[in-house]
């Protein structure tokens, strides 16, 4: 291994090591080839922004920083929780595919999972949003489940305003609507980085973490989906 290569991954390796609320990231690469990295706004040309990090959870690097990391790895961890996630669909109208890509995502599936931000259990839920969910204990499966399927539905109804299509079923002067592929990323964006951030840069805000999360979540989503056939549970 050369010297520049060990600089570079020592270097990499202590930003990945940097508090959760860090921010934006810059590195520069000096005349003698060592690249610098750092957490601090620097003046110059020479400094480049390499990655910005935002509030709440978006502030997290996963897997690598988390304070208590996925660690189950058996296979029955994947149908382990099929009631509560079916629950989940019943009570708050979030897709079954829909909640098994941000359990996926978030915890692979191990409720003991604790990021570098806070956030707790299967679906990763940050102290405030799980007591606000009515969630006591967010290491409960059934708890954080149900917790992260109402945050969902909170965030569905402030972002999706498609309209459905008629009803035979719908009620005069119902209003019922359904979340287009953009608005269901502004879901996925606003339970990674906050609704308010969503707002403020109308999408996906210019985050390095959730630009990487909402394309992890619509992947998982459509591979789930298509498997299951859910297409007309989509709501």
């Amino acid at each position: 291994m050369t010297l520049f290569r060990s600089i570079v991954l020592v270097a990499v390796a202590t930003v990945l090591a940097l508090p959760a609320a860090a921010g934006t990231f810059w590195k520069r690469e000096r005349a003698d080839g060592v690249v610098e990295f750092t957490n601090k706004p620097q003046a110059g040309k020479q400094w480049k922004v390499l990655f910005k990090t935002g509030p709440g959870k978006a502030a997290a690097l996963r897997g690598s920083t988390d304070i208590v990391p996925a660690r189950d790895t058996a296979p029955a961890r994947f149908t382990r929780y099929d009631r509560d996630i079916r629950d989940g669909q019943a009570f708050y109208g979030i897709p079954e595919s829909f909640l098994r890509a941000v359990i996926k995502t978030e915890s692979d599936y191990d409720p003991n999972v604790v990021s570098s931000a806070g956030a707790q259990g299967l679906m990763q839920l940050l102290p405030e949003t799980a007591r606000q969910m009515g969630v006591i204990n967010s290491f409960d499966a059934r708890q954080n489940i149900m917790g992260g399927a109402r945050y969902l539905q909170v965030l569905a109804r402030r972002f999706c305003r498609t309209p459905a299509a008629t009803d035979d079923a719908q009620r005069p002067g119902e209003r019922l609507t359904v979340c287009s592929t953009d608005e269901k990323i502004k879901v996925i964006a606003g339970y990674h980085a906050g609704p308010g951030a969503v707002e403020k840069y109308g999408g996906i805000p210019p985050y390095e973490t959730t630009r990487q999360y909402v394309g992890m979540v619509m992947r998982r989503y459509e591979q789930y989906r298509t498997v299951a056939g859910d297409g007309a549970q989509d709501r």
